[in-house]
Formats: C-alpha cells, sequence, structure tokens
C-alpha cells in the first residue's frame, strides 16, 4: 500500500466505517494531490453482472455506425453509458456502501448527497480526450471564499467516486490525471472553454502526469477539478466504470453547484431535501430516479448521514439508462417503449 491506496480491514468492515486515523490520511492525500484510492469495496459478484451488462450494452449501441454524441464532443471510443437501474444491478454495495460513505462524509461533511450514479466505457483503440476539468471552483475568489469561511485554494464541494468493475490498467486505458492540479487557482480567470493547451507554463509547473489506476472493486476519490482526460484503450476489451458523484449540503444545484437561493426557497430546501434548483431556474425533485424493484438497496442502514436521493418509478413506467444521463435525474422514464439506445429503432 503506498500513501495515496488504501485498504479495508474486517473490523472496519464490521464497524462500517474507516477508522479515523485512515480517514484523515484519505483527506490528506485527497486535498494534496486530489486522489486517493481505496480497494476492496465492491465485491466481484456485484461486480461480475456489472461488467457483462456493460458489455451487451455497448454492443446495442454500436448496431448503429457512427460516432455517439458523447464521442463527438470529447473523443471516439469514450462511451457515456449509465449502469443498468434495476434489478439485479443496483446493489447496496454500491448505493448504500458503508465504507464509501465513511470517505464521502469525511471529505464533504455530513449530509452530503449522491447527485449522479453514471458510467464510461473506454472501448478498444479510442483516442485521447482533451484535457478537461469535471468542475470549477465553487469560490472564484479568495475575497469570496473568505467571506463564506473557506481557505484559499478552497477545497471542494465535490467528490467524484470511480468504481472499477474490473482492474483499471494503463493498457486498458487509465484515465491521465495531474495531481495536485485541482489547487490550481489560475483557472479561475480563465474564460469559458479555455484549454490548458493554451497555458504551457501552467502545465509545465503541474509536472508530469499519472495514470488512474484501480484495483477490481476498487474505488478512486477524487476531487473533480483535477485536470484528467481520457486516453487510448490498447486492450481488445471494453473496460466500463461506474461514476458515483456526492456534493456537500451547501449545495442546493441539482448539479451540485452553489446558488443563491431566495428565502423561501432555502427555507423549503431545508424542509425537504429532495428539493434541488433545477437547470430552468425552479425548485424541484432533484432525486436521481431508478426502477422500483431496487428501492430496498437504497434503504440500507445510513450510518454517516449521507442523502442517498433517490426516487422510484413502478411499471408500467420504466427507467432508459442509455438516455439522457446528463439530465434530470439521469436516465428518461419511459413508458410503452424499449430500454435501448435507439428505442424506436425496427
Amino acid at each position: 500500500m503506498n500513501k495515496q491506496h488504501f485498504e479495508v480491514t474486517e473490523q472496519e468492515w464490521r464497524e462500517g466505517s474507516l477508522l479515523e486515523e485512515k480517514l484523515e490520511l484519505i483527506q490528506d492525500s485527497f486535498n494534496s494531490i486530489g486522489f486517493a484510492v481505496v480497494s476492496g469495496l465492491v465485491p466481484a459478484s456485484v461486480c461480475k453482472p456489472l461488467i457483462k451488462a456493460f458489455l451487451e450494452d455497448v454492443e446495442l449501441i454500436r448496431e448503429k455506425s457512427g460516432l455517439t454524441m458523447h464521442e463527438k464532443h470529447t473523443a471516439e471510443g469514450h462511451l457515456q453509458l449509465g449502469p443498468r437501474r434495476h434489478g439485479p444491478y443496483v446493489q447496496k454495495e454500491l448505493v448504500a456502501n458503508p465504507i464509501l460513505e465513511s470517505v464521502v462524509t469525511k471529505l464533504l461533511g455530513r449530509g452530503a448527497w449522491l447527485g449522479f450514479y453514471n458510467g464510461n466505457v473506454n472501448c478498444p483503440d479510442s483516442g485521447y480526450q482533451p484535457l478537461h476539468f469535471d468542475r470549477p471552483y465553487a469560490w472564484t475568489t479568495e475575497q469570496a471564499a473568505k467571506a463564506a469561511g473557506q481557505s484559499w485554494p478552497p477545497n471542494t464541494t465535490t467528490v467524484s467516486c470511480s468504481l472499477a468493475l474490473s482492474e483499471i490498467t494503463e493498457a486498458l486505458g487509465a484515465t491521465e490525471i495531474y495531481p495536485g492540479s485541482h489547487r490550481e487557482t489560475a483557472v479561475t480567470t480563465w474564460g469559458k472553454g479555455e484549454q490548458p493547451v493554451h497555458h504551457p507554463e501552467i502545465v509545465k509547473n503541474w509536472g508530469q502526469p499519472a495514470s488512474m489506476t484501480i484495483p477490481a472493486g476498487g474505488v478512486c476519490f477524487r476531487d473533480p477539478r483535477m485536470w484528467h482526460r481520457g486516453v487510448k484503450n490498447s486492450s481488445n476489451t471494453p473496460r466500463p466504470m461506474i461514476a458515483l458523484t456526492y456534493h456537500s449540503v451547501m449545495s442546493k444545484h441539482q448539479r451540485g453547484t452553489l446558488v443563491n437561493l431566495l428565502d423561501e426557497d432555502a427555507r423549503a430546501c431545508e424542509l425537504d431535501p429532495s428539493l434541488k434548483m433545477l437547470d430552468s431556474g425552479a425548485l424541484g425533485d432533484g432525486r436521481l430516479v431508478f426502477d422500483a424493484d431496487v428501492k430496498s438497496a437504497f434503504d440500507a442502514p445510513n450510518l454517516h448521514g449521507v442523502y442517498r436521493n433517490a426516487r422510484f418509478v413502478d411499471a408500467p413506467l420504466v427507467v432508459n439508462h442509455f438516455l439522457d444521463a446528463h439530465l434530470l435525474g439521469g436516465g428518461r422514464v419511459v413508458e410503452d417503449q424499449p430500454v435501448h439506445p435507439y428505442p424506436n429503432h425496427d
């Protein structure tokens, strides 16, 4: 075990939490270099059916020639593909894992909530994505951060959890990351869409990139402000990964960003944690949506005050996990329609 990689003991499993000393080491790694990996969080018995499902779903997507919308915006071979949202593919080890939630609470505080449950697949002979981050700074000036009681650079209000269903290696296209770049405050002055390629002196200061390798069943807890990119999968096997993103209790937008709410809306959100500011600007139900047969997975004991933020639909409604991964709730609720990437296909 190195200083970024941690393992779970039998005692910690019994208690449903990592020891405080280990949580502090994870927090130190996360804050200083932007990530920490915890091994063995999800058993192979849960991972294997999901791997099979992802590979089947990739075949369905490839029934249609051409690039997906996500590939057009990033790079060929990188699919934004959500995991199936019905039984037996949603298990408590995924969405109500006490060890994972103990880490999330350490990094974000109690009341953190699940805001994103999706996946991505790096296919063989994929291309190279441009460098990017997944979340901007919540406070973009030192003055604003200090006024909010934050340090500078401020800590993140969001944690990305990347679950390796099978071992993720460099050969399989492990994500390229720039450790420490999550603390690069110069980016707060850049205009929308600005790229590091235009700032070679900054990239040089970040040092050499690393590969986000993760053992099977392990989770990489990553600061989403860290610069990274998808790279080529040199193997002949698609590499799936599940992504869970958690936001701090202060984040009242469905995507986890900080917003200024009207006093009336703020009071409503305090009374009902399912309420979030939607992209439309209205206050509404910001929960993720799943088929009702997986509700028991979310009802597992909650030891760390994490809000699992899920709602459920009953037949004849179902969730099409191929569609609307980045929109409200992730996945599209449909009726009388097949769960398929091209539901109107012949």
